[in-house]
């Protein structure tokens, strides 16, 4: 082989083997480069992702600054209108003020005037004063007098009425014992049939009176009630009611014993039944109503 051609060869392997480090360089730089370059290009999308980020802050941030502004313009704009108003009633006051001395200067003078008046005119009052003393006392003597002839007017108005309410019930009584004997055959008083009939309990006739139980008194002889009606309704000692509770619950019978004007007491008869007992505004009929 020619000498020119070796060298060629060599030259050519040569280049070869610095071409294959040069491709290896290019290929390791290239990665790598690339590998820089996503780096970057990722960073710069962070950035770019913070800075539109703090863009937003910012706009927020300032929107809130903007709101505190318009409300601290309007809190400046209250506070110029209240410190007019309070110039305003400054000035006012002020007038006032004025007025009230000359006022005061006025009232001054009347003082003055009315100092030689009021001389004079104590004496009058302290004689006016003995005088609506002496006045007083005799109206208070009036009133007491008044006041003990009023009580007695009603104490004698409550026993006209008692006594009005007791004939009325003597006259009932007296009527329904002659229809006891009118009833038992015989109308000569004392007989013994007719004396055993007027002592019996009766039903009170006429129209029908109700009453509620008010009072329960449990006694060793039996139960004793106060019931809400008495003379003013026609009652009277000796009559017969019953004892109802609900709807129509027939409870037990009542005997009145003691009658008063607006109230009357009586004895509780439960007929012999057991776990029966009369309780407060239990209903008290003079007879018992059929439906």
């Amino acid at each position: 082989m020619h000498f020119v051609t070796k060298v060629l060869v060599v030259f050519c392997a040569i280049l070869s083997l610095v071409l294959s480090a040069l491709t290896m360089a290019y290929a390791t730089n290239a990665g790598r480069i690339r590998a820089e370059f996503n780096s970057e290009r990722e960073q710069k999308l962070a950035y770019k992702a913070q800075a539109e980020s703090d863009i937003a802050g910012a706009a927020v941030k300032e929107a809130e600054l903007q709101k505190q502004m318009s409300t601290l313009q309007g809190q400046l704009e209250d506070a110029n209108k209240q410190v007019n108003d309070l110039q305003a009633t400054r000035t006012e006051l002020r007038a006032q003020v004025e007025q009230a001395k000359a006022d005061a200067i006025a009232i001054r003078n009347q003082i003055s005037q009315l100092g030689a008046t009021a001389s004079a005119q104590q004496g009058l009052i302290g004689n006016y004063r003995e005088e609506v003393t002496r006045l007083r006392e005799d109206l208070v003597k009036s009133s007491k007098r008044e006041i003990e002839l009023v009580d007695r007017i009603n104490d004698l108005s409550s026993q006209r009425e008692v006594l009005e309410q007791n004939a009325r019930a003597l006259k009932e009584q007296l009527e329904e014992i002659k229809l006891n004997m009118q009833t038992a055959g015989g109308s000569v008083p004392g007989s013994g049939l007719t004396a055993v009939r007027a002592s019996e309990p009766q039903e009170l006739v006429g129209p029908l009176v109700r009453a509620r139980v008010l009072d329960v008194s449990s006694l060793a002889t039996g139960d004793l009630i106060v019931i809400s009606e008495g003379a003013n309704r026609g009652l009277r000692e000796n009559t017969l009611m019953h004892i109802i509770r609900g709807d129509n619950q027939f409870i037990g019978s009542v005997v009145l014993t003691r009658v008063e004007p607006d109230k009357s007491v009586g004895r509780v008869n439960l007929y012999g039944r057991t776990g029966v007992t009369v309780q407060k505004d239990d209903v008290v009929l003079s007879r018992l109503e059929t439906r």
